[in-house]
């Protein structure tokens, strides 16, 4: 699929599909693959933006750079976010060389005590990989299959929700594609936020939702994230990448957007 996808670049797509954390490079079927870069000895947010067969297990739809190691030390780490609990859970990849000889299972993610996982990570679905095997320098994974084409309906629960957009585009989130409406409290108490991570620091960048109202009488601004100084920010992620929705007043909302090429 790699060789097909190069050979068969589509240049149609001119959306901002080729970001500079992430190359993405489509057939004319618009089957392809992007890459992300895990920093060293360091986390990434990653977002699946690929439909693959449908089913999307966090252990095949990765198609190539993940990292095992046979004694289960420094595997490469996928953490994935439950948001009724609001913790994570932390899986370890094995090759199908190191999953028989340890477990007697095939290629993917296993806890340590080798029961095997292929949760679903479906397109709008984000985890952090940890790449804690190759210290020296960073990780870059694939993810492959089809660009999805549909209607996009997210459910924001109270608390953190991990998302990113279901499909491989750069658009900001309050735009006419993104199309996100979030909780606006006009004294910056209880706006819902996002989240977006910043490898280079360990840390995220926190910024509130402000709408078309309580943006021009705060700040003289437009809807969109803001920080409590003020400062718009125009949040587009990078293909590939995730971002945190923390929705703070009780209650759940649905944000829907649509894509297609």
């Amino acid at each position: 699929m790699r060789t097909k996808a190069l050979l068969l670049g589509a240049a149609a797509f001119a959306m901002g599909l080729a970001a500079a954390s992430a190359q993405t490079v489509y057939s004319q079927n618009i089957v392809g693959y992007y890459n992300v870069s895990v920093p060293k000895n360091g986390y990434a947010l990653i977002g699946n933006q690929m439909n693959l067969d449908n089913t999307n297990g966090i252990s095949t739809i990765f198609g190539s750079g993940l990292v095992s190691d046979p004694n289960g030390v420094q595997n490469t780490e996928i953490l994935l976010w439950d948001s009724g609990s609001q913790q994570y859970q932390t899986l370890y990849y094995f090759n199908a060389t190191d999953a028989a000889n340890d477990f007697g299972g095939s290629a993917g993610f296993y806890d340590l005590g080798g029961t095997y996982y292929n949760t679903q990570l479906p397109p709008g679905g984000s985890a952090f990989l940890y790449n804690i095997a190759n210290n020296s320098s960073n990780l870059t994974v694939t993810l492959v299959g089809t660009v999805p084409q549909t209607t996009n309906i997210y459910t924001i629960k109270q608390g953190y929700n991990l998302f990113c957009l279901a499909s491989p585009v750069v658009t900001n989130l309050v735009s006419t594609l993104g199309n996100f409406s979030g909780y606006s409290d006009p004294n910056g108490v209880n706006n819902d936020q996002v989240l977006l991570w910043q490898p280079a620091t360990s840390q995220y960048q926190t910024l509130y939702y402000f709408n078309a109202t309580d943006a021009a009488n705060d700040f003289g601004g437009a809807a969109g994230f803001y920080d409590l100084g003020g400062t718009y920010y125009p949040v587009a992620p990078a293909v590939g990448s995730g971002f945190f929705i923390n929705h703070v007043v009780p209650g759940t909302e649905y944000w829907t957007n649509s894509f297609s090429f």
